[in-house]
Parts: structure tokens; C-alpha cells; sequence
């Protein structure tokens, strides 16, 4: 797996890149700040918590958000062929996979190549 790393907002200086307390770059844009994830190999480190859905929270069932954007969704099947399996999808990007671990590297992954616009043609 890839090295999870955080973005902030840098007051009046721009985007930081931080590897848990130690500023690795600053960049003026938040879309380099995830390009400069995406050269390294890294992913971003996003909030997750478990998904509410008419006031109830689900079991196995988990929502990522950066700052105020969600992120993606991960979830675990419990019935038909892919029971024990984790879903995973972020924008148009999706999979499904063995551990949870692997479910969150999906959209982390995911997520920080779309702000980073890593697969768009240049």
C-alpha cells in the first residue's frame, strides 16, 4: 500500500502536503498539493466516518469526506455471491475487494487522482 499523507489548508500560504507532523511542500493550488501526492505514490488521508442514512447508521458501512467534499463510500456484503466482500466507489471509480483496508486504499487512491486530475489527458 501506498503512504497516507494529509493536505490543509495553509493560512495565506496555500495548500500543505504533511507527513503526521512534519510539512513536506506547500503549493499554491490544492489540485498540486494532490499532484505532488499522486508523484510520490501517496494517497490523502481523508476523515471517515460511519454512514447515516435517515438518521440511522449502518453496520459495516462507512463514508469519507475532505473538508466539506464527500470523498466516497465503502460497505461490506452480507448476502448473494460477493457476501463477505467490500464495495468500495469514489466520483466514477469502484471496486470490490477482499478486506476493508483495501476498500479505504481504493477510494483514498481514487479521490486524491480525480482533485489531482491524474487521469485526464494533458
Amino acid at each position: 500500500m501506498s503512504e497516507r499523507l494529509t493536505v490543509r489548508l495553509a493560512y495565506q500560504r496555500g495548500w500543505q502536503v504533511v507527513d503526521g507532523s512534519t510539512i513536506v511542500d506547500t503549493f499554491e493550488t490544492k489540485e498540486d498539493a494532490f499532484r505532488c501526492l499522486v508523484d510520490r505514490g501517496g494517497r490523502l488521508r481523508l476523515a471517515w466516518r460511519r454512514t447515516i442514512i435517515s438518521g440511522q447508521s449502518k453496520p459495516c458501512d462507512f463514508s469519507a469526506e475532505f473538508q466539506t467534499d464527500n470523498a466516497g463510500r465503502i460497505m461490506k456484503e452480507f448476502h448473494g455471491p460477493s457476501a463477505g466482500r467490500w464495495f468500495w466507489f469514489s466520483g466514477s471509480s469502484s471496486g470490490s475487494v477482499e478486506t476493508k483496508d483495501e476498500a479505504v486504499f481504493g477510494v483514498e487512491r481514487a479521490y486524491t487522482r480525480k482533485v489531482a486530475g491524474a487521469d485526464l489527458p494533458r
